[in-house]
């Protein structure tokens, strides 16, 4: 049984310290070669005591003979065990060690174990960079399985951004080239290869070629060492009988790859299979099973901060079954995840696309060309145009980055103001208005109705009257029983405002004070909350709101939902 991530990370944190000191061989395998060490490392991979043990000794070995060799395949043998900020030191070290040997290979390799690293913890920028630079260091070289590791991590990214044809396509190449090898490795390789050639079959609608290649991958990995990948065709599978409208069997597949898929820690993956179970039991009208499933995907995706193409549909059924059932606070809450996921989209596939097809795809282009001359020509203008372009963008992304980075400093300050200041004024109430013989004189107007008018707006706002759409001068002035040029001229020297900015700051101090307090209506929309506050529109509410305070709602509320908790009570 696979020993618990917290005790594994625990013997890996003490391996991490002691690599550092001199470590002692236990006497009853300081004899041990190489090869005995490396069968040892792979028995007890699931014992995180004697792994500790065996890699301690390898690599302990490996220093005392200066065999860097060794040395690299001992640290490499440590990267699949450790968390990802561990594993990217050693795989730190590895490139060091490769970068003195001045092995072009090695080097690649290095980066390729970057790459991995960094896409299994779903750093998909990076992990396509690292590829990049493995790519060029193996390109020249004649290390054919090398280039096609580099291929199939390119195909994962192809297949991540939704070019399921691009993908399959180069799946295939892999799934090609690794059956033809022997060597355990290359079976896995193959194996990868096809179960990834089903999911993009799957993506691309042919679901009968995709139980093709399912029915082949559970047959062809049957053997005990086999068990992780034997279980992604299962689960490969139960997302396709979904497809097929098959859900009980959909289910069967799901629940019976789940458990293993939860062992290996691949939250995507548990999160796919929540997913479509949900989906099978919606399709059944279990809808409380189903809802069930889907809020197990909702909360791995908010815990990751992660979103796809595939899971995204997660939030566009709980919007609609909410709408159905009336629900609005959910249908909002929903709505904003929507919204959260496509912006996490939208940063990931930006940077994503642009440098796979202007890097990888036209490097590849190139690499295939006969006539180096012509192609060599060519790119020389491309390079210029793009370096020029590119320059030019980088210069106008970069000022805009710093004029953002000023505007965000700015409405961070205002933001602190605008608590600080709506705090006093809940702590410490606004002392009442002397009416003076001079104020009377300077108005014309007599003290008593000037003291009539002051207590009439006094209760006007302790009333919330601001918040009816359709109050103007006239009908405040007849509510209050004098005249618009009284009540004009009260305003004016009273408040310091006309009428509509008086009546503009009563309504977003109340939104202020609302935001601040309620955690319901920072789920509105700005639409709903303008309709609330009185105002005629949106926009209306959002100049009102920048024009009193210098920023806008929606900055007040994103800044308000960082908060601790005391602030947010609901």
């Amino acid at each position: 049984m696979k020993t618990p991530y917290l005790t594994l990370f625990f013997f890996l944190v003490s391996f991490c310290s002691t690599a550092q000191k001199s470590f002692q061989i236990p006497d009853s395998i300081s004899n041990k070669t190489y090869e005995e060490l490396i069968t040892e490392i792979d028995r007890y991979k699931n014992d995180s005591i004697k792994l500790f043990v065996y890699l301690n000794t390898y690599i302990e070995k490996a220093k005392r003979e200066n065999n860097k060799d060794r040395l690299i395949v001992g640290y490499r043998k440590t990267l699949k065990e450790f968390p990802e900020e561990e594993a990217l030191k050693y795989s730190d070290s590895i490139l060091t060690i490769a970068q003195s040997l001045n092995d072009d290979v090695l080097i690649g390799k290095s980066y390729i174990d970057k790459a991995i690293i960094y896409f299994r913890f779903k750093n998909y920028n990076k992990s396509l960079s690292s590829y990049l630079i493995a790519d060029k260091y193996i390109t020249e070289k004649n290390d054919i399985y090398t280039q096609y590791k580099i291929k199939y991590g390119i195909a994962n990214m192809k297949s991540y951004l939704g070019h399921h044809q691009e993908a399959l396509d180069l799946f295939t190449e892999c799934k090609n080239f690794y059956g033809q090898q022997e060597g355990y490795n290359n079976r896995l390789g193959y194996l990868h290869s096809l179960c990834s050639m089903g999911r993009s079959n799957f993506r691309l609608k042919n679901y009968d070629v995709c139980s093709q290649i399912n029915e082949l991958g559970i047959k062809e990995s049957e053997e005990e060492d086999l068990s992780l990948i034997h279980t992604y065709f299962i689960q490969s599978e139960g997302i396709n009988q979904y497809q097929k409208n098959n859900y009980q069997k959909s289910i069967k597949l799901l629940s019976a790859s789940l458990p293993e898929i939860i062992r290996n820690e691949d939250f995507v993956n548990v999160a796919v299979n929540y997913f479509y179970l949900g989906k099978d039991y919606l399709k059944l009208n279990n809808d409380e099973k189903g809802i069930a499933y889907l809020q197990k995907v909702d909360s791995i995706l908010q815990e990751h901060d992660y979103a796809n193409l595939d899971l995204r549909e997660t939030y566009e059924i709980f919007i609609n079954y909410y709408k159905e059932k009336g629900d609005l606070e959910n249908q909002l809450l929903y709505t904003n995840r929507l919204l959260e996921a496509d912006k996490i989209l939208e940063k990931n596939y930006k940077d994503l696309v642009s440098t796979i097809y202007k890097e990888y795809d036209t490097a590849a282009l190139i690499a295939s060309k006969d006539n180096l001359e012509k192609t060599l020509k060519r790119n020389t203008i491309i390079s210029y145009t793009v370096y020029c372009l590119g320059g030019l963008i980088i210069l106008v992304i970069s000022l805009l980055l710093i004029r953002n980075y000023k505007k965000q400093k700015i409405y961070k300050l205002k933001y602190e103001e605008l608590i600080a200041k709506t705090e006093k004024k809940e702590t410490k109430p606004e002392e009442a208005v002397e009416v003076t013989e001079e104020a009377t004189d300077d108005l014309d107007i007599n003290q008593d109705i000037i003291v009539k008018i002051l207590n009439g707006l006094e209760a006007f706002e302790n009333r919330e009257g601001f918040l009816n759409a359709g109050i103007n001068q006239s009908a405040l002035a007849e509510d209050l029983n004098t005249n618009t040029s009284y009540l004009s001229k009260v305003i004016n020297h009273y408040k310091g405002k006309n009428f509509n900015s008086y009546l503009n700051e009563l309504r977003v101090n109340h939104a202020v004070t609302l935001l601040k307090n309620s955690s319901v209506h920072r789920r509105y929309t700005i639409k709903a909350l303008a309709e609330e506050l009185g105002f005629s529109n949106p926009r209306s509410f959002s100049d009102a709101f920048f024009s009193q305070t210098g920023i806008k709602p929606s900055y007040f509320i994103k800044q308000l939902e960082k908060e601790p908790a005391p602030l947010l009570s609901a």
